[in-house]
């Protein structure tokens, strides 16, 4: 065994076999963020700077919640009315606040809290710098 062997990360689309249907319901940003944070809790948990995960379940009904990350325009908002999700396509908005035509979307988390769905967006914009 070599000393300097890499870990064996196992890719998200390899997940989504037959025996696993719920995982098809997702995108595989989706996964790829649920992996990365497994992954920082194990390592946090190794490291001593946190206790054992606890982990979501599809049973439990503390708090539903997934995030996907915008690639290739994959989110948008449409009309000013809908936000475009992969695989769940449309989902009607009721604004909190709007988004500023100039802002990109990063990512956005879904949350399932007492059959209200909530919609959390990360954006960034590009700052001006102005000389003085």
């Amino acid at each position: 065994m070599k000393k300097l062997e890499k870990n064996k990360i196992i890719a998200p689309a390899s997940l989504k076999s037959e025996k696993s249907i719920f995982l098809k319901e997702v995108d595989s940003l989706t996964l790829s963020n649920a992996q990365l944070n497994v992954k920082r809790s194990f390592t946090n948990f190794f490291q001593k700077r946190a206790k054992f995960p606890k982990f979501k379940s599809k049973k439990r009904k503390v708090l539903k919640s997934y995030t996907t990350n915008c690639v290739n325009n994959s989110i948008r908002i449409k009309e000013n009315k809908y936000l475009v999700l992969p695989k769940l396509k449309r989902v009607k908005l009721k604004y909190h606040r709007e988004i500023p035509k100039n802002y990109r979307i990063k990512s956005v988390t879904l949350t399932n809290s007492n059959g209200n769905y909530y919609v959390s967006v990360l954006t960034e914009f590009e700052k001006k710098k102005f000389k003085k």
